[in-house]
This record gives structure tokens, sequence and C-alpha cells, in this order.
């Protein structure tokens, strides 16, 4: 027995909302490289690496600081903040200059992969406390599993929110 209905239709296409993702990876290649992604509209611009000045007393995963057009962010170290060997001495590391909730702060990654829709509907979620979780969910991308960046989670940890880390002023 089935149902004609205009609110199926408008459920379908809730259902199969897309959003742009950046994708980008951290860790030594085909050792423990791990794929990432956040919405595109979080990012103000991508820069090539340069080296930050270190920041005293700063949590372990705080790459430093840079100048941005007189404005100084912190850079977070992603491998190091989740925990997977950086790839070191890598000339193509890039930092992903990340604008949520009023805080800029820049993504340290090894390379950027590229850009894809990813629909609501295919994001799994994953089997860990949401409140602690680096991870809002789950995608495949062309026979990849790419983890989705809560960056309510990591902003928090950078100024002493729930991830116990260190407070700072950003």
């Amino acid at each position: 027995m089935g149902y004609a209905s205009n609110n199926g239709d408008l459920a379908d296409k809730a259902v199969s909302t897309k959003e742009q993702m950046i994708l980008f990876s951290i860790g030594q290649p085909d050792e423990n490289q791990q794929e990432y992604c956040i919405p595109i509209l979080m990012i103000k611009e991508i820069r090539e690496f340069e080296k930050p000045t270190k920041l005293p007393h700063s949590p372990h995963y705080v790459e430093g600081a840079i100048n941005l057009r007189g404005n100084i962010l912190p850079v977070i170290n992603l491998a190091t903040n989740l925990g997977v060997q950086p790839e070191l001495n890598n000339p193509r590391r890039i930092v992903v200059i990340v604008e949520y909730e009023g805080r800029t702060f820049g993504l340290l990654v090894d390379r950027v992969v590229g850009i894809t829709d990813i629909s609501s509907g295919e994001i799994q979620p994953v089997s860990v406390d949401a409140s602690t979780s680096e991870l809002s969910g789950l995608v495949m991308v062309e026979d990849k599993m790419i983890g989705i960046l809560r960056l309510d989670n990591i902003v928090s940890q950078l100024v002493g929110g729930s991830g116990g880390a260190a407070a700072m002023e950003f």
C-alpha cells in the first residue's frame, strides 16, 4: 500500500541536502594517512605553511601563531591533535584558515585533496560520545572513509572548554 503525498517529496529532499566540503589529509602517505573534511563555508582561505611563532605553555597540538594581515591566529597541528604521526619535512603542508563561531584559527594539514559535495543522507554517525568526539560522522568518498570534523569540539579544546586543554585567547 503506497501513499501519494507532497510531504514525502519534501522529506526526501531534506534528507538529500548536499553541502560542499573540502577534503584534506594528515599523516604519512601509505602508512597511517587519514582524510577529513569540513564545510567549505567555514574556510576563509588556504595558505602555504609558514613557520609559526611558538606560544609558551600552549597545548602540544598548537603549532604556534601566525600573523594574518595584522591578526594573530593560533595554528593547530591537526595530525598531533588527532593522535596521528604528522608528515615531517613535507613541503606541501597547508594551513587552512577557518572561522567558527566568531573565532578564527589555522588548521595545519599535510595536503588538500579536493572539494566534494556530500549529501546529509550519506553521513554515518560515529559511535562515540558526540560531546567529546572530534568527528560528527563518517562518509564514503571514492572508496575512502572520510571523517567529518566537529570544529566546535576542536575550538572548545583550544579555549579550555570540555576538552580540558589549557585555555587560550584568540
